[in-house]
């Protein structure tokens, strides 16, 4: 601390010395306060980076000959706009089906559910193909870049039948209310 204390301290020493032990409660707070604002800042970079970390560690299952062969149907389906056509594909097999299923739910842990389904993402290149590639070796890139379409394909199909099922049950709901007779005061 500034200043002195005693016999022999001038009275500037020993203002000094008043105004720095006055001064020191409040010292003490602002290091208090930024000592837990930088634990803050620290937990959430590492909360940031291990999500980032689990997210890259997710491996993405090998489909089988028949599911990529549906998923090629499914995409000339899509091509064509018949989504109609394009579901009837994929439900066609029961084994496919649930193979493309785990197939989809790990495209969204990896990538997310909706990343694949924009404009942007229908070439393996751009801003969403290099978000998604970043921090892969360029082997790596390579797999991501012949595996896009399949799976741009399979997330399409995941949001049609999303999209399906909403509209089954926002119509069951309409059906419920419409026949439910309105209670009178």
């Amino acid at each position: 601390l500034k200043g002195r204390t005693g016999l022999l301290a001038a009275k500037a020493d020993r203002e000094d010395r008043r105004t720095a032990e006055l001064n020191l409660p409040a010292l003490k707070r602002d290091i208090q306060r930024y000592l837990s604002l930088r634990e803050t800042a620290v937990q959430k970079l590492e909360a940031g980076e291990h999500a980032i970390r689990r997210r890259l560690s997710i491996d993405i299952p090998a489909l089988s000959p028949g599911a990529i062969q549906v998923l090629e149907r499914v995409r000339d389906a899509i091509d064509r706009n018949d989504l109609p056509a394009a579901l009837g594909y994929a439900i066609s097999s029961r084994e496919v089906k649930v193979e493309i299923d785990g197939f989809n739910k790990a495209i969204a842990e990896r990538f997310g559910e909706r990343t694949l389904l924009t404009n942007a993402a229908r070439e393996p290149s751009g801003k969403v193909f290099d978000k998604a590639a970043e921090g892969l070796t360029p082997r790596e890139r390579q797999k991501l870049a012949e595996a896009w379409p399949v799976m741009r394909t399979a997330q399409q199909l995941a949001a049609h039948e999303r999209t399906a099922e909403t509209l089954k049950t926002t119509e069951s709901l309409r059906q419920t209310q419409r026949q439910t007779p309105a209670m009178k005061q």
